[in-house]
């Protein structure tokens, strides 16, 4: 991806290199490592892990958990990554008033009101900005809810998603808010 702008060019190496090819890659590869990761008997008795238990992959099932959380680190980092891209490029290139809330960043229809708007561009004639407000709202019931439905949620989101299930974090959602992540990027490179 070609950007000129230094802040946005540099923002944009770490959500790749970090958030895209360190903590997405092992959202896939470590469930596949672990089920590469096999018990022998010896070890098994030694730690007290049932016979049937093969690998650390079935271990970890067994122990209540599954690799889901690993999908929401990946769209925590993400969002974390937008919310530090939009402080640094506003704080440098918009706002003279630095003294915004600690959680302004994160209110992304604020941002967009009270920045983007006032400077003649609205980021909700944008699809990708959509993506990212709803990913924005994954990463908080990842934060608050372990990935569980709540109301707020629907209503932020206008999804129609039972209340108290799992929000299926798959790598189609990742990649999507991949995508706008990016197109907000050269968006911003362009102003």
């Amino acid at each position: 991806m070609n950007v000129n702008n230094p802040i946005l060019k540099g923002m944009h190496a770490i959500f790749h290199n970090i958030t895209r090819n360190v903590v997405f890659y092992s959202s896939d590869m470590t469930p596949i490592d672990h089920k590469g990761r096999v018990f022998n008997t010896e070890l098994k008795a030694a730690l007290g892990i049932p016979q049937e238990v093969n690998n650390m992959y079935e271990y970890t099932l067994l122990l209540g958990a599954d690799y889901s959380r690993l999908k929401m680190l990946t769209i925590v980092s993400a969002c974390s990554d937008v919310e530090f891209l939009l402080k640094q490029y506003i704080e440098n290139y918009y706002d003279t008033n630095a003294n915004k809330p600690k959680n302004f960043y994160q209110r992304l229809d604020d941002v967009n009101n009270q920045i983007f708007t006032n400077k003649g561009v609205d980021l909700n004639r944008h699809s990708f900005f959509n993506k990212i407000k709803i990913a924005f709202q994954v990463r908080h019931i990842c934060i608050h809810n372990m990935g569980f439905v709540d109301e707020s949620f629907k209503q932020k989101t206008g999804l129609d998603l039972p209340i108290d299930t799992k929000f299926d974090i798959d790598n189609t959602f990742i990649n999507e808010t991949f995508t706008a992540i990016e197109e907000l990027i050269l968006l911003l490179d362009r102003l």
